[in-house]
């Protein structure tokens, strides 16, 4: 895993780390042609959304552990 190369990232609060995907897929985004414009809108406006109501999303942590749980 990427992370492993990169320990100091899982010492980052959740908004860093949120923070740190939207700037790197930003980069992507810049560096990638424009080969589907939908999916750049839907994660821009994912986004967006974040940005605005921060409070409606959980963290990595919690969301795995109910993935997790919710596994027979």
């Amino acid at each position: 895993m990427i992370a492993e190369r990169f320990p100091g990232i899982a010492q980052l609060p959740d908004e860093d780390k949120m923070t740190l995907m939207a700037e790197l897929w930003q980069d992507v985004m810049d560096d990638t042609p424009a080969e589907n414009p939908a999916l750049a809108e839907f994660v821009e406006g994912r986004w967006q959304e974040y940005r605005k109501h921060p409070e409606r999303v959980s963290p990595w942590s919690e969301v795995k552990a109910r993935i997790l749980a919710s596994r027979p």
